[in-house]
């Protein structure tokens, strides 16, 4: 690792924050061990088919999307003759199944059999959903649920693992957001409420009822993305989950990529000046599922050069890291050395 050396100017003062910044690196925690382990539990007629649904869903959640590639590659793994990314299978009573997934094995799969994940940080989206019955329009949040709307919706956050904001429905979000808004998908008008979940971008759901069945309307904004989806069902959390599945899927689509096997590349951040942002950083980098790792390289005044492990080539990672908004540089005068890339530090 190149470090600071003595004709650096303000020496010893940045060779303090070198090895703190530097142990900080070393001892932060990355994922959790239970991390490496995924379960899912669920119900099914038998092991085998409870096996093919928890598969399935599993992997749609790595790759942050449902996709052809992946329905090819569920058959291709429930017929190997080894399961390496199986870790065990348990029955919970009647038609209820257990099963624990490793992580790193299903990602290695779904690298081999070139399918697209989404490769950027998953973004934290705000909901603001209105029921409709009738004549009455009710803004849903955490103090009311009518049809359970948002319960379905939690629960959907947590199988795809992608961070969906609940307002509180309270006075101030009452005062601030009109139903007609998110109706109408008045997004201009929503902005500003929403700043106090500091979310990344919105979901807005419109539930109502369309003869028999339960219609939801949903619309996802998300950086310079806008998608809208429909759906029709029997009942309003069916409707609800598959228009959000939908839109979800076509958003994650528009960023997927294939991930090659594990390269490297040096990149150079400017703005860093201190030790919380280089830990910001950091953080912002790891929640990218291109990026498998980081280390420290480099540490000068306001500069950092992280070596980043990745499944990208550096072309496609500039391109990665400019939509998750990191603002491409020129490399800063009198640094001593090339990276690959050079960006400013983004704070999201």
């Amino acid at each position: 690792m190149a470090l600071l050396d003595n004709t650096t100017p303000g020496f010893g003062l940045w060779r303090r924050f070198l090895a703190i910044a530097g142990l900080l690196f070393l001892l932060s925690p990355l994922a959790p061990a239970s991390a490496a382990l995924i379960e899912w539990m669920g119900a099914a007629e038998n092991e085998e088919e409870a096996l093919a649904s928890g598969l399935e869903e599993v992997l749609v959640r790595l790759a942050g999307l449902h996709s052809p590639e992946v329905d090819a590659l569920v058959p291709d793994l429930l017929e190997a003759d080894e399961r390496p990314w199986l870790r065990s299978r348990e029955q919970r009573g009647e038609g209820r199944f257990l099963l624990v997934f490793d992580r790193a094995r299903l990602r290695a799969a779904l690298q081999e059999a070139e399918v697209p994940v989404w490769v950027g940080s998953r973004p934290a989206l705000v909901v603001w959903a209105v029921l409709e019955r009738g004549e009455r329009r009710l803004l849903l949040g955490s103090g009311m649920d009518e049809d359970s709307v948002l319960a379905e919706l939690r629960e959907w956050s947590a199988r795809r693992e992608l961070p969906l904001l609940i307002p509180l429905g309270d006075l101030e979000d009452r005062r601030q957001v009109h139903s007609a808004d998110v109706i109408g998908g008045a997004v201009e008008a929503l902005l500003e409420p929403s700043r106090r979940y500091d979310a990344d971008g919105l979901l807005l759901v419109h539930v109502f009822k369309r003869g028999e069945h339960q219609r939801a309307r949903v619309w996802v904004i998300y950086r310079n993305h806008q998608l809208q989806a429909e759906a029709s069902a029997a009942t309003t959390v069916m409707a609800v989950r598959e228009a959000v599945t939908e839109a979800m899927d076509a958003l994650g689509a528009r960023t997927a990529r294939v991930l090659a096997e594990q390269e490297s590349a040096l990149v150079g951040f400017s703005g860093v000046d201190d030790m919380t942002d280089l830990r910001s950083l950091r953080a912002r980098l790891v929640a990218m599922e291109a990026v498998q790792g980081t280390q420290l390289n480099r540490l000068l005044p306001g500069v950092a050069v992280l070596e980043l492990r990745t499944g990208l080539d550096t072309a496609a990672l500039a391109e990665v890291l400019a939509a998750e908004g990191f603002q491409a540089a020129a490399a800063p005068r009198d640094v001593g050395m090339d990276a690959d890339l050079w960006f400013l530090r983004a704070s999201r």
